[in-house]
Protein backbone atom coordinates (compact mmCIF):
# COMPACT_ATOMS: atom_id res chain seq x y z
CA UNK A 1 0.00 0.00 0.00
CA UNK A 2 2.62 2.61 1.10
CA UNK A 3 6.28 2.82 -0.54
CA UNK A 4 8.08 4.84 1.95
CA UNK A 5 6.21 4.80 5.42
CA UNK A 6 4.64 2.27 7.74
CA UNK A 7 0.99 2.85 9.05
CA UNK A 8 0.13 1.23 12.32
CA UNK A 9 -2.95 0.94 13.70
CA UNK A 10 -3.36 1.62 17.49
CA UNK A 11 -5.09 3.03 20.33
CA UNK A 12 -5.44 6.43 21.77
CA UNK A 13 -7.21 6.90 25.22
CA UNK A 14 -8.93 3.27 24.33
CA UNK A 15 -10.02 4.65 20.64
CA UNK A 16 -8.94 3.17 17.60
CA UNK A 17 -5.98 5.35 15.77
CA UNK A 18 -3.09 5.24 13.89
CA UNK A 19 1.03 5.69 14.27
CA UNK A 20 3.24 6.43 11.25
CA UNK A 21 6.58 5.48 11.03
CA UNK A 22 9.01 7.12 8.63
CA UNK A 23 11.31 4.99 5.87
CA UNK A 24 14.06 4.33 9.09
CA UNK A 25 11.53 3.29 10.75
CA UNK A 26 10.90 6.52 13.38
CA UNK A 27 7.54 7.71 14.58
CA UNK A 28 6.68 10.79 12.75
CA UNK A 29 5.96 13.39 15.49
CA UNK A 30 3.46 15.66 13.47
CA UNK A 31 1.75 12.36 12.73
CA UNK A 32 0.81 11.89 16.37
CA UNK A 33 0.06 15.29 16.89
CA UNK A 34 -2.76 15.35 14.18
CA UNK A 35 -3.87 11.80 15.17
CA UNK A 36 -4.71 13.50 18.87
CA UNK A 37 -6.36 16.18 17.63
CA UNK A 38 -8.57 13.78 15.99
CA UNK A 39 -8.86 12.30 18.90
CA UNK A 40 -12.65 12.95 19.41
CA UNK A 41 -13.93 13.13 15.77
CA UNK A 42 -16.10 10.08 14.90
CA UNK A 43 -13.96 6.83 13.83
CA UNK A 44 -14.85 6.63 10.37
CA UNK A 45 -13.43 10.49 9.65
CA UNK A 46 -10.39 9.64 12.15
CA UNK A 47 -9.65 6.59 10.35
CA UNK A 48 -9.86 8.35 6.57
CA UNK A 49 -8.33 10.97 7.56
CA UNK A 50 -4.99 9.54 8.71
CA UNK A 51 -4.96 7.35 5.95
CA UNK A 52 -5.09 9.74 3.49
CA UNK A 53 -2.49 11.72 5.47
CA UNK A 54 0.02 8.97 5.82
CA UNK A 55 -0.60 8.83 1.60
CA UNK A 56 0.47 12.18 1.64
CA UNK A 57 3.20 11.49 3.74
CA UNK A 58 4.08 8.68 1.40
CA UNK A 59 4.52 11.22 -1.62
CA UNK A 60 6.10 13.64 -0.28
CA UNK A 61 9.11 11.34 0.99
CA UNK A 62 9.15 9.93 -2.51
CA UNK A 63 9.48 13.61 -4.05
CA UNK A 64 12.33 13.95 -1.08
CA UNK A 65 13.86 11.09 -2.45
CA UNK A 66 15.15 13.34 -5.63
CA UNK A 67 17.18 15.54 -3.72
CA UNK A 68 20.96 15.45 -3.24
CA UNK A 69 21.85 13.02 -0.23
CA UNK A 70 21.68 15.25 2.87
CA UNK A 71 20.30 18.13 1.40
CA UNK A 72 16.88 19.89 2.53
CA UNK A 73 14.27 20.81 -0.18
CA UNK A 74 13.59 24.67 -0.17
CA UNK A 75 10.48 26.02 0.82
CA UNK A 76 9.68 27.25 -2.59
CA UNK A 77 9.95 23.49 -3.65
CA UNK A 78 8.11 21.97 -1.02
CA UNK A 79 5.01 24.34 -2.22
CA UNK A 80 5.56 23.18 -5.47
CA UNK A 81 5.68 19.63 -4.09
CA UNK A 82 2.36 20.49 -2.51
CA UNK A 83 0.51 21.82 -5.24
CA UNK A 84 1.63 19.32 -7.93
CA UNK A 85 -0.29 16.46 -5.25
CA UNK A 86 -3.25 16.81 -6.77
CA UNK A 87 -2.25 16.75 -10.56
CA UNK A 88 -0.44 12.90 -9.11
CA UNK A 89 -4.04 11.94 -7.67
CA UNK A 90 -5.83 12.28 -10.53
CA UNK A 91 -3.61 12.49 -13.84
CA UNK A 92 -0.13 10.96 -12.68
CA UNK A 93 1.92 10.30 -16.08
CA UNK A 94 -0.40 12.24 -18.31
CA UNK A 95 -0.67 15.05 -15.89
CA UNK A 96 1.39 18.51 -17.49
CA UNK A 97 3.01 19.02 -14.20
CA UNK A 98 6.65 17.45 -13.93
CA UNK A 99 6.48 16.72 -10.66
CA UNK A 100 3.80 14.57 -10.74
CA UNK A 101 4.96 12.66 -13.52
CA UNK A 102 8.12 12.41 -12.14
CA UNK A 103 6.53 10.82 -8.92
CA UNK A 104 4.55 8.53 -11.24
CA UNK A 105 7.09 7.34 -12.65
CA UNK A 106 8.54 5.65 -9.26
CA UNK A 107 5.31 5.17 -7.18
CA UNK A 108 2.62 5.05 -9.66
CA UNK A 109 -0.63 7.14 -9.32
CA UNK A 110 -4.07 5.79 -8.21
CA UNK A 111 -5.77 8.01 -10.91
CA UNK A 112 -8.59 8.78 -9.11
CA UNK A 113 -11.43 11.27 -9.45
CA UNK A 114 -11.49 14.94 -9.30
CA UNK A 115 -13.94 14.79 -6.48
CA UNK A 116 -11.83 11.91 -4.80
CA UNK A 117 -8.96 13.82 -4.73
CA UNK A 118 -10.79 16.95 -3.19
CA UNK A 119 -12.11 15.00 -0.42
CA UNK A 120 -8.69 13.85 0.18
CA UNK A 121 -7.28 17.18 0.34
CA UNK A 122 -9.43 18.10 3.40
CA UNK A 123 -7.12 16.08 5.62
CA UNK A 124 -4.24 17.62 4.44
CA UNK A 125 -5.75 21.55 4.75
CA UNK A 126 -6.70 20.56 8.01
CA UNK A 127 -2.78 19.27 8.66
CA UNK A 128 -1.36 22.08 7.37
CA UNK A 129 -3.47 24.62 9.07
CA UNK A 130 -2.27 22.55 12.76
CA UNK A 131 0.75 23.04 11.41
CA UNK A 132 0.29 26.82 11.21
CA UNK A 133 -1.28 27.24 14.40
CA UNK A 134 1.63 25.11 16.26
CA UNK A 135 3.99 27.40 14.31
CA UNK A 136 2.76 30.81 15.53
CA UNK A 137 2.94 29.19 18.57
CA UNK A 138 6.21 28.68 18.59
CA UNK A 139 7.26 31.89 16.99
CA UNK A 140 4.92 33.49 20.13
CA UNK A 141 7.67 31.47 22.67
CA UNK A 142 10.66 32.33 21.24
CA UNK A 143 9.52 35.80 20.91
CA UNK A 144 8.91 35.92 24.47
CA UNK A 145 12.56 34.20 24.97
CA UNK A 146 11.49 30.89 26.00
CA UNK A 147 14.10 27.93 24.48
CA UNK A 148 12.37 26.26 21.44
CA UNK A 149 13.85 24.97 18.02
CA UNK A 150 14.24 27.41 15.24
CA UNK A 151 11.25 28.65 13.75
CA UNK A 152 10.31 30.14 10.30
CA UNK A 153 8.81 33.55 10.47
CA UNK A 154 6.99 32.52 7.21
CA UNK A 155 4.07 31.19 6.43
CA UNK A 156 4.78 27.58 4.44
CA UNK A 157 1.37 28.48 1.88
CA UNK A 158 -0.01 32.15 1.34
CA UNK A 159 -3.14 32.44 2.97
CA UNK A 160 -2.84 29.63 5.46
CA UNK A 161 -4.94 30.17 8.25
CA UNK A 162 -6.27 33.68 7.16
CA UNK A 163 -9.38 35.19 6.30
CA UNK A 164 -10.90 37.37 3.63
CA UNK A 165 -14.17 39.33 2.83
CA UNK A 166 -16.48 36.76 0.52
CA UNK A 167 -16.99 37.93 -3.25
CA UNK A 168 -20.66 39.19 -4.35
CA UNK A 169 -21.05 35.30 -5.73
CA UNK A 170 -19.91 33.55 -2.82
CA UNK A 171 -21.74 35.67 -0.54
CA UNK A 172 -25.12 34.71 -2.48
CA UNK A 173 -23.93 31.05 -2.28
CA UNK A 174 -23.31 31.08 1.49
CA UNK A 175 -26.59 32.55 2.03
CA UNK A 176 -28.71 29.94 -0.34
CA UNK A 177 -26.62 26.66 1.40
CA UNK A 178 -26.51 28.06 4.83
CA UNK A 179 -30.00 28.60 7.15
CA UNK A 180 -26.80 30.52 9.58
CA UNK A 181 -25.74 32.61 7.35
CA UNK A 182 -28.92 33.94 6.22
CA UNK A 183 -30.01 34.77 9.59
CA UNK A 184 -26.60 36.85 9.97
CA UNK A 185 -27.18 40.90 9.56
CA UNK A 186 -25.87 41.83 6.28
CA UNK A 187 -25.09 38.44 5.19
CA UNK A 188 -21.58 36.66 5.92
CA UNK A 189 -18.67 39.14 6.64
CA UNK A 190 -15.72 36.69 6.65
CA UNK A 191 -14.22 33.31 5.02
CA UNK A 192 -11.47 31.14 5.26
CA UNK A 193 -9.35 31.62 2.41
CA UNK A 194 -9.25 28.35 0.34
CA UNK A 195 -5.81 26.12 -0.26
CA UNK A 196 -5.43 23.52 -2.02
CA UNK A 197 -8.70 21.91 -4.30
CA UNK A 198 -11.61 21.09 -2.72
CA UNK A 199 -13.97 18.84 -3.54
CA UNK A 200 -17.59 19.65 -5.31
CA UNK A 201 -20.76 18.02 -4.76
CA UNK A 202 -21.10 14.85 -7.38
CA UNK A 203 -24.34 15.51 -8.99
CA UNK A 204 -23.92 13.14 -11.76
CA UNK A 205 -26.42 10.45 -11.46
CA UNK A 206 -26.63 6.77 -13.26
CA UNK A 207 -29.97 5.12 -13.19
CA UNK A 208 -27.44 1.66 -12.57
CA UNK A 209 -26.53 3.21 -9.09
CA UNK A 210 -30.12 2.15 -7.67
CA UNK A 211 -31.17 -1.48 -6.95
CA UNK A 212 -33.92 -2.47 -9.86
CA UNK A 213 -36.83 -2.41 -7.75
CA UNK A 214 -38.39 -5.33 -9.08
CA UNK A 215 -35.57 -7.31 -8.43
CA UNK A 216 -34.43 -6.11 -4.89
CA UNK A 217 -36.55 -9.50 -3.49
CA UNK A 218 -34.73 -11.81 -5.93
CA UNK A 219 -31.61 -11.08 -4.02
CA UNK A 220 -33.24 -11.04 -0.63
CA UNK A 221 -34.16 -14.61 -1.31
CA UNK A 222 -30.78 -15.82 -2.13
CA UNK A 223 -29.55 -14.63 1.23
CA UNK A 224 -29.36 -18.03 3.59
CA UNK A 225 -30.05 -16.47 7.09
CA UNK A 226 -33.26 -14.29 8.58
CA UNK A 227 -31.15 -11.80 9.89
CA UNK A 228 -29.49 -11.02 7.30
CA UNK A 229 -32.39 -11.19 5.25
CA UNK A 230 -34.19 -8.57 7.27
CA UNK A 231 -31.63 -6.50 7.18
CA UNK A 232 -31.00 -5.15 3.79
CA UNK A 233 -35.11 -5.75 3.51
CA UNK A 234 -35.39 -2.61 6.02
CA UNK A 235 -32.80 -1.10 3.79
CA UNK A 236 -34.49 -1.22 0.74
CA UNK A 237 -37.42 -0.55 2.65
CA UNK A 238 -37.05 2.82 4.63
CA UNK A 239 -33.91 3.73 2.56
CA UNK A 240 -31.53 4.10 5.50
CA UNK A 241 -27.71 3.65 5.73
CA UNK A 242 -26.82 0.18 6.37
CA UNK A 243 -25.00 1.43 9.67
CA UNK A 244 -28.17 3.20 10.86
CA UNK A 245 -30.04 -0.13 10.63
CA UNK A 246 -27.23 -2.26 12.32
CA UNK A 247 -27.71 0.44 15.34
CA UNK A 248 -31.13 -0.32 15.75
CA UNK A 249 -32.01 -1.37 19.34
CA UNK A 250 -35.50 -3.60 19.65
CA UNK A 251 -36.79 -0.72 21.48
CA UNK A 252 -36.95 1.33 18.02
CA UNK A 253 -39.19 -0.92 16.70
CA UNK A 254 -42.83 -1.38 16.97
CA UNK A 255 -43.95 -4.45 15.48
CA UNK A 256 -47.53 -4.04 15.93
CA UNK A 257 -47.33 -0.77 14.53
CA UNK A 258 -45.25 -1.72 11.94
CA UNK A 259 -42.76 1.38 12.34
CA UNK A 260 -39.32 1.93 12.72
CA UNK A 261 -37.27 4.58 14.10
CA UNK A 262 -33.52 5.42 13.63
CA UNK A 263 -32.05 7.36 16.55
CA UNK A 264 -28.71 9.28 16.93
CA UNK A 265 -26.66 7.23 19.16
CA UNK A 266 -25.35 10.91 21.12
CA UNK A 267 -29.12 11.68 21.87
CA UNK A 268 -29.25 8.48 24.25
CA UNK A 269 -25.59 8.39 25.56
CA UNK A 270 -26.98 6.42 28.78
CA UNK A 271 -28.60 3.73 27.22
CA UNK A 272 -27.97 0.58 28.31
CA UNK A 273 -27.24 -1.15 25.11
CA UNK A 274 -24.63 1.28 24.90
CA UNK A 275 -23.35 1.05 28.74
CA UNK A 276 -22.61 -2.76 27.80
CA UNK A 277 -19.85 -2.21 25.11
CA UNK A 278 -16.39 -1.34 25.90
CA UNK A 279 -15.02 1.78 25.11
CA UNK A 280 -13.88 0.70 21.65
CA UNK A 281 -16.64 -0.79 20.49
CA UNK A 282 -18.44 2.42 21.73
CA UNK A 283 -16.29 4.49 19.55
CA UNK A 284 -17.40 2.27 16.46
CA UNK A 285 -20.93 3.57 16.93
CA UNK A 286 -21.51 6.24 13.89
CA UNK A 287 -24.11 8.45 12.59
CA UNK A 288 -23.71 10.36 9.60
CA UNK A 289 -26.01 12.75 10.60
CA UNK A 290 -29.96 12.03 9.51
CA UNK A 291 -32.25 15.11 10.61
CA UNK A 292 -35.25 12.70 11.59
CA UNK A 293 -35.49 9.24 13.10
CA UNK A 294 -38.67 9.28 10.80
CA UNK A 295 -38.79 6.40 8.46
CA UNK A 296 -41.63 5.50 5.61
CA UNK A 297 -41.25 1.77 5.17
CA UNK A 298 -42.67 1.12 1.31
CA UNK A 299 -43.72 -2.26 0.14
CA UNK A 300 -43.28 -4.79 -0.28
CA UNK A 301 -39.98 -4.40 1.90
CA UNK A 302 -41.69 -3.41 5.13
CA UNK A 303 -43.33 -6.41 4.57
CA UNK A 304 -40.53 -8.26 3.95
CA UNK A 305 -38.72 -6.99 6.77
CA UNK A 306 -41.17 -7.93 9.33
CA UNK A 307 -41.85 -11.39 8.46
CA UNK A 308 -37.98 -11.90 8.46
CA UNK A 309 -37.51 -10.26 11.93
CA UNK A 310 -39.71 -12.98 13.52
CA UNK A 311 -38.42 -15.47 11.62
CA UNK A 312 -34.74 -14.23 13.13
CA UNK A 313 -36.11 -13.35 16.46
CA UNK A 314 -37.47 -17.27 17.09
CA UNK A 315 -34.56 -19.37 14.92
CA UNK A 316 -31.67 -17.39 15.02
CA UNK A 317 -31.63 -14.28 17.81
CA UNK A 318 -29.36 -15.50 20.85
CA UNK A 319 -31.74 -13.85 24.33
CA UNK A 320 -28.83 -12.86 26.28
CA UNK A 321 -30.19 -9.69 28.07
CA UNK A 322 -26.36 -8.04 27.72
CA UNK A 323 -27.65 -5.36 25.56
CA UNK A 324 -30.40 -4.81 22.68
CA UNK A 325 -28.78 -4.44 19.36
CA UNK A 326 -31.23 -6.31 17.08
CA UNK A 327 -28.70 -7.43 14.87
CA UNK A 328 -26.21 -9.63 16.26
CA UNK A 329 -23.23 -11.98 15.29
CA UNK A 330 -24.66 -15.66 14.81
CA UNK A 331 -21.26 -17.59 14.63
CA UNK A 332 -20.56 -19.59 18.39
CA UNK A 333 -17.93 -17.70 19.31
CA UNK A 334 -19.54 -14.28 18.62
CA UNK A 335 -22.86 -15.18 19.39
CA UNK A 336 -24.96 -11.96 20.84
CA UNK A 337 -21.88 -9.77 19.97
CA UNK A 338 -23.82 -6.47 17.82
CA UNK A 339 -23.50 -7.11 14.08
CA UNK A 340 -22.68 -3.42 13.78
CA UNK A 341 -18.84 -4.56 14.95
CA UNK A 342 -18.22 -6.94 12.49
CA UNK A 343 -16.18 -6.13 9.13
CA UNK A 344 -17.99 -4.24 6.11
CA UNK A 345 -16.02 -6.13 3.76
CA UNK A 346 -17.49 -9.37 5.57
CA UNK A 347 -21.31 -7.74 5.72
CA UNK A 348 -20.94 -6.53 2.05
CA UNK A 349 -20.02 -9.82 0.79
CA UNK A 350 -23.25 -11.11 1.80
CA UNK A 351 -24.86 -8.96 -0.39
CA UNK A 352 -22.78 -9.07 -3.08
CA UNK A 353 -22.89 -12.89 -3.32
CA UNK A 354 -27.05 -12.61 -3.07
CA UNK A 355 -26.94 -9.93 -6.09
CA UNK A 356 -24.25 -12.35 -7.89
CA UNK A 357 -26.89 -15.62 -7.21
CA UNK A 358 -30.10 -13.65 -8.16
CA UNK A 359 -28.39 -12.91 -11.38
CA UNK A 360 -28.47 -8.73 -11.17
CA UNK A 361 -26.33 -6.80 -12.54
CA UNK A 362 -24.95 -3.11 -12.63
CA UNK A 363 -25.19 -2.58 -9.01
CA UNK A 364 -23.82 -3.30 -5.93
CA UNK A 365 -23.34 -2.46 -2.11
CA UNK A 366 -26.22 -1.54 0.32
CA UNK A 367 -25.95 2.39 -1.07
CA UNK A 368 -27.85 0.55 -4.31
CA UNK A 369 -30.68 0.28 -2.35
CA UNK A 370 -30.57 4.20 -0.86
CA UNK A 371 -30.16 5.12 -4.37
CA UNK A 372 -33.72 3.09 -5.16
CA UNK A 373 -35.86 4.07 -2.42
CA UNK A 374 -35.13 8.22 -3.08
CA UNK A 375 -35.89 7.55 -6.63
CA UNK A 376 -39.05 5.33 -6.14
CA UNK A 377 -40.23 8.23 -3.39
CA UNK A 378 -39.88 10.84 -6.12
CA UNK A 379 -41.38 9.51 -8.83
CA UNK A 380 -43.12 5.88 -8.28
CA UNK A 381 -44.87 6.73 -4.73
CA UNK A 382 -48.76 6.36 -5.19
CA UNK A 383 -50.79 9.35 -3.71
CA UNK A 384 -53.98 9.85 -2.55
CA UNK A 385 -54.96 11.93 -5.55
CA UNK A 386 -54.15 9.02 -8.07
CA UNK A 387 -50.62 11.05 -9.33
CA UNK A 388 -47.53 9.88 -8.34
CA UNK A 389 -43.84 11.03 -6.70
CA UNK A 390 -43.61 12.83 -3.30
CA UNK A 391 -42.12 15.97 -3.58
CA UNK A 392 -38.41 16.58 -3.55
CA UNK A 393 -38.65 18.70 0.02
CA UNK A 394 -40.66 15.98 1.46
CA UNK A 395 -38.32 12.96 -0.01
CA UNK A 396 -35.35 14.96 1.60
CA UNK A 397 -37.31 14.59 5.24
CA UNK A 398 -37.60 10.88 5.07
CA UNK A 399 -33.92 10.39 3.65
CA UNK A 400 -32.67 12.13 6.89
CA UNK A 401 -30.99 14.92 5.00
CA UNK A 402 -30.90 18.08 6.04
CA UNK A 403 -30.53 20.09 2.73
CA UNK A 404 -32.00 19.28 -0.73
CA UNK A 405 -29.30 19.03 -2.89
CA UNK A 406 -27.56 16.09 -0.96
CA UNK A 407 -31.38 14.21 -1.93
CA UNK A 408 -30.25 15.28 -5.72
CA UNK A 409 -27.79 13.21 -5.51
CA UNK A 410 -29.79 9.76 -4.19
CA UNK A 411 -33.66 10.84 -5.81
CA UNK A 412 -33.65 11.49 -9.35
CA UNK A 413 -36.35 12.13 -11.78
CA UNK A 414 -36.34 8.90 -13.73
CA UNK A 415 -35.21 9.53 -17.54
CA UNK A 416 -37.77 7.43 -18.85
CA UNK A 417 -40.52 9.84 -17.11
CA UNK A 418 -39.06 12.94 -18.94
CA UNK A 419 -38.67 11.35 -21.93
CA UNK A 420 -42.08 10.94 -21.84
CA UNK A 421 -43.30 13.97 -20.44
CA UNK A 422 -41.16 15.45 -23.43
CA UNK A 423 -42.16 14.05 -25.88
CA UNK A 424 -46.03 14.36 -25.17
CA UNK A 425 -44.79 18.72 -24.39
CA UNK A 426 -43.69 18.39 -27.96
CA UNK A 427 -46.49 16.63 -29.86
CA UNK A 428 -49.09 19.15 -27.97
CA UNK A 429 -46.96 22.01 -29.53
CA UNK A 430 -46.21 20.69 -32.66
CA UNK A 431 -48.61 17.50 -32.97
CA UNK A 432 -49.83 18.58 -36.67
CA UNK A 433 -46.92 19.86 -38.23
CA UNK A 434 -47.86 23.60 -37.37
CA UNK A 435 -45.95 25.36 -34.12
CA UNK A 436 -48.45 26.36 -31.90
CA UNK A 437 -48.47 30.54 -30.83
CA UNK A 438 -47.81 31.91 -27.76
CA UNK A 439 -51.37 32.89 -26.99
CA UNK A 440 -52.78 29.14 -27.74
CA UNK A 441 -49.87 27.48 -25.62
CA UNK A 442 -51.11 29.93 -22.90
CA UNK A 443 -55.10 29.00 -23.80
CA UNK A 444 -54.36 25.46 -23.46
CA UNK A 445 -52.36 25.64 -20.26
CA UNK A 446 -55.30 28.15 -18.25
CA UNK A 447 -58.00 25.50 -19.61
CA UNK A 448 -56.10 22.40 -17.93
CA UNK A 449 -56.31 24.42 -14.79
CA UNK A 450 -59.42 25.33 -15.27
CA UNK A 451 -61.06 21.39 -15.45
CA UNK A 452 -58.80 20.95 -12.77
CA UNK A 453 -60.60 23.07 -10.47
CA UNK A 454 -64.02 22.25 -11.51
CA UNK A 455 -63.20 18.46 -11.02
CA UNK A 456 -62.09 19.74 -7.24
CA UNK A 457 -65.16 21.42 -6.77
CA UNK A 458 -67.12 19.02 -8.49
CA UNK A 459 -65.56 16.28 -5.88
CA UNK A 460 -65.97 19.05 -2.87
CA UNK A 461 -69.66 18.95 -3.59
CA UNK A 462 -70.29 15.40 -3.67
CA UNK A 463 -68.56 15.59 0.08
Amino acid sequence: MFRNVTLLETELNGKQSYRLLDPDGRSIPAFDVFAKTLERSPINTRKNYLRWLAEFFDYLFEAAAWSAEGEAISQDALISIIEAYDDYLVLGAESGNLIAQRISQTMPSPCISKMASGTKHAAIRRFLKLSERIRLQMLELTNAGFPAREVSKQKLIAGLGERREPTAYERQSMIRNSMLSGCIAGGPRLIEEGILPTSTPDLTYEHERAFPFDRVGDALNKMTTYRDKALYALCGASGCRVSEALQLLWDDVNTAAQTVRLIDPKSRPHSPSYRALRTGERDRLVWKGRATPLTLLIEPFATAFFEALALYLRHEYVPHGRHKFVFQYEHESEAGRPYFLAAASSRNGVLKRAITLAGVSGVEGPHSLRHMYGTYLLNYFPRPDGTYGLPLGIVQKLMGHKQAKDTAKYARYDRDLLEAELQYANMMLYGNGEVKSLHELKRNALLARLRQVEDQLAESGKG
